[in-house]
């Protein structure tokens, strides 16, 4: 599950977990990816024949999908889902810190995501699919009008990579959250390599308090989907294992 949930009381998300297992998931989490991501939705199809776009080297926009192209959906509507980069994301929460100065949780609001994030993600894709348009049909095209624009802050949107530890370049604590923006491959999924010591369960237990931690937080393998699965589906082994 998320991170979130072994915050203290002060996180919305958080689960009430005992504080010394709290601890020992924040300890095996290290730091985590911040991500934004948002839902726009235009008046007609993009002149484009691509249903998803990687980019490599703009500082805001890291990766889009056309929503209608997943499995099972169908939109009659033109829909992307847009996911910023790790970067663009840390420079938004030290602008705008997920708590106050007391500690307090601060909420995202839709005036603050429709009116920053989210058209700055929108902005950047506008951009990109222009340059795609212009070097595979060789003119200049206007894109369709937004019809929705919505947006979501991930404060802890995926883990860091496992090698990465308190001595990172990339990494930075906001209001005593540990972040790290540093980027490795996310595929294959893989094992990866640990912080420290002896490769760990891929998950986390207590057994004094029978609580389980899974999830791509306490996985060991690459951060992402895959990593979340596997470590959910051997904790529940561990689990069936183990009872009376």
């Amino acid at each position: 599950t998320d991170i979130s949930s072994s915050f203290e009381s002060w996180h919305r998300a958080s689960a009430g977990v005992p504080p010394e297992f709290a601890s020992l998931v924040r300890n095996r989490a290290g730091s985590r990816v911040p991500l934004f991501s948002a839902m726009v939705s235009f008046e007609s199809p993009l002149p484009v024949e691509v249903d998803a776009i990687s980019l490599t080297d703009n500082p805001v926009l890291w990766f889009a999908a056309r929503s209608a192209s997943k499995p099972g959906i169908a939109q009659e509507e033109e829909c992307w889902t847009l996911v910023s980069t790790p970067e663009y994301a840390l420079s938004q929460i030290q602008e705008t810190p997920m708590q106050d100065d007391d500690g307090n949780f601060l909420p995202q609001t839709p005036q603050y995501l429709t009116t920053i994030p989210g058209p700055h993600l929108e902005q950047a894709f506008r951009e990109h699919v222009t340059s795609i348009i212009e070097v595979t049909q060789q003119q200049q095209q206007p894109l369709p009008k937004t019809t929705y624009l919505n947006a979501q802050r991930w404060g802890s949107g995926i883990p860091s990579h496992r090698h990465l530890d308190e001595s990172s370049p990339t990494r930075a604590v906001v209001s005593g959250v540990p972040y790290d923006v540093g980027r490795a491959p996310l595929a294959p999924t893989r094992v990866e390599n640990v912080r420290s010591g002896p490769t760990p369960d891929n998950f986390l237990y207590h057994e004094g308090f029978n609580l389980y931690q899974a999830g791509d937080m306490m996985s060991v393998y690459t951060p992402g989907f895959e990593g979340a699965a596997l470590s959910g589906m051997d904790a529940a082994t561990h689990l069936l294992r183990n009872l009376p």
